[in-house]
């Protein structure tokens, strides 16, 4: 490992989880570690961050994600809503979600998660709809 990797710690942790198999680190801050799980997801492959610590995934996170992953039907329902809300609001025709957007990530904490959405066409766009105990809470507009 070159300076670099020693200074900033670039080495990947990797664990076993019962439930999603080997999941690999993306970043460390003491005791606490970022996981990235990859899971197909509305038909999509898409990589999931999630916290945890060197034994694997928290408790409390990973229930959120097994809930939403367990209700993907849904999920992507509220998702849809919230971004039809979003298109409706800026006097935009709204088809789909399949066809306006593509999911690039999800991303749990203790509240609950988000997903992030990049559109389709023009790609200049990323809209991120927050979740809580599966119920979309808003979203937020990156461009």
């Amino acid at each position: 490992m070159g300076i670099l990797g020693k200074l900033f710690g670039t080495d990947k942790l990797k664990v076993t989880d019962t439930d999603f198999g080997e999941i690999e680190s993306f970043s460390t801050n003491g005791d606490r570690i970022g996981w990235l799980v990859n899971r197909r997801y509305l038909d999509t492959d898409v990589e999931i961050l999630i916290d945890g610590n060197i034994e694997g995934l928290f408790k409390a996170q990973k229930q959120i994600l097994l809930q939403a992953l367990n209700n993907e039907s849904a999920v992507k329902l509220e998702a849809e809503n919230a971004l039809k809300e979003q298109y409706e609001n800026a006097e935009l025709a709204f088809t789909s979600l399949d066809t306006h957007f593509q999911l690039k990530g999800i991303s749990v904490n203790t509240e609950g998660f988000e997903m992030i959405f990049q559109e389709k066409e023009g790609k200049n766009y990323f809209f991120s709809v927050h979740f809580k105990n599966n119920k979309q809470i808003g979203v937020s507009i990156d461009g």
